[in-house]
C-alpha cells in the first residue's frame, strides 16, 4: 500500500513515470502498476497523461491530501523502529526504590548521560511488586529493587550492583540507641515491623533468616505498606525493623539507626532488565550501576 503512494506522490511531483521512476529507484513499468492498481482501489483516474506529462486530477489532488500524511506517519513510525532495531532508541524507562535511588541510580543516571546524551529517561519511584509487575509486563526497560530480586531465577537478567550492611530501625529512647552498632542477638524479644508481602516480597522472610541465624525467632507485630507507615509504628509501639544501611540518609522524629555488627548480616541491591529486549543504553546502565 504505501509503496503505491509513495510513487503516486512521486508522479504528481515530478510530472513524469519515467522521472519519478529514476527517483525511486525502481522500474518504469513497477510504477505505472502501482499507479493503476492505487486508481483501481481509489475508483478513478489520478492523473491526466498528455503530451506535457502526468497531470494530477481532482481525484488526484484529493487522495494527496489523504493519504500523504498517512505515508509521512509510516515513514516517522518506520524510523523509530529501526532506531530501536539500532539501539538508538531514545527512551529508557526505570523503576527503583526511592531511597536508594540518590546512592546507586543517580550517579549512574550521570555517567549515562555522557555516552547517551540525547536519551529520554522517565523514572518511576515503585515498590519491588510493582517493577517486578510493570517489567514483566512491558513497562520498565530496568528495574532496580532489592532482596527481593535472589528468589526470581531466571525471569530477568540481573546483576547484584552491591552487598550492602543491614541497619536495625529503633525508637530514639531504646537502650540500644547511644550504640552505633550491636549484633543481631541484642534484638531478641524485640517486636518487629514486617512489611505486606504484596508490596515487597521476600523482604519478611530475609528478617526472619537474620534472625533465626541470631538464633531467635521473629516476633511481628504488624505487617506495613511502605517505609513511613513502618517508621510510625517503630516509634508508636517501641518496635524494631531491619533495613538495608542506605537508610541511614532517610531520618524520621522518634527513630535512630543501629548498624548490625555481624559480618553475615548483609542485603542485596539487584538491577534488572528484560532478557533479550535491552537496548544498548538498558545494557549500559546495568553495567554502571553493578560497578556502583
Amino acid at each position: 500500500m504505501f509503496d503505491r503512494i509513495r510513487s503516486f506522490l512521486a508522479v504528481m511531483e515530478e510530472g513524469s513515470v519515467n522521472k519519478a521512476a529514476r527517483r525511486l529507484g525502481i522500474a518504469q513499468p513497477t510504477l505505472s502498476r502501482h499507479i493503476q492498481s492505487l486508481e483501481q482501489e481509489t475508483g478513478g483516474a489520478l492523473f491526466e497523461r498528455g503530451t506535457k506529462g502526468m497531470a494530477a486530477t481532482d481525484l488526484g489532488f484529493f487522495v494527496r491530501d489523504r493519504l500523504k500524511p498517512l505515508l509521512n506517519e509510516y515513514d516517522m513510525a518506520t524510523a523509530d523502529i529501526r532506531a530501536f532495531a539500532d539501539g538508538r532508541h531514545l527512551q529508557l524507562r526505570i523503576g527503583y526504590i526511592g531511597l536508594a535511588a540518590a546512592r546507586f541510580l543517580n550517579p549512574a543516571l550521570a555517567e549515562l548521560r555522557k555516552t547517551h546524551p540525547n536519551i529520554k529517561l522517565l523514572l518511576f519511584d515503585q515498590t519491588p511488586s510493582d517493577q517486578l509487575k510493570a517489567l514483566r509486563d512491558g513497562h520498565l526497560d530496568v528495574a532496580l529493587i532489592g532482596q527481593e530480586a535472589a528468589a526470581l531465577g531466571d525471569d530477568f537478567y540481573q546483576r547484584r550492583a552491591a552487598k550492602l550492611g543491614v541497619c536495625a530501625v529503633l525508637p530514639d529512647n531504646h537502650p540500644l540507641s547511644r550504640k552505633s552498632s550491636a549484633p543481631m542477638s541484642s534484638l531478641k524479644g524485640e517486636k518487629f515491623i514486617g512489611v505486606s508481602e504484596e508490596a515487597v516480597p521476600g523482604r519478611n522472610q530475609w528478617m526472619i533468616n537474620l534472625c533465626a541465624k541470631a538464633g531467635f525467632k521473629t516476633d511481628f507485630i504488624a505487617h506495613t505498606k511502605d517505609v513511613s507507615e513502618t517508621f510510625t509504628l517503630v516509634a508508636s509501639e517501641g518496635a524494631v525493623t531491619l533495613l538495608p544501611d542506605y537508610i541511614e540518609s532517610h531520618s524520621l522524629p522518634g527513630t535512630c539507626y543501629v548498624r548490625i555488627s555481624d559480618k553475615w548480616a548483609h542485603w542485596s541491591f539487584y538491577v534488572l532488565r528484560q532478557r533479550g529486549k535491552g537496548s544498548p543504553a538498558a545494557r549500559d546502565l546495568v553495567n554502571r550501576i553493578s560497578k556502583s
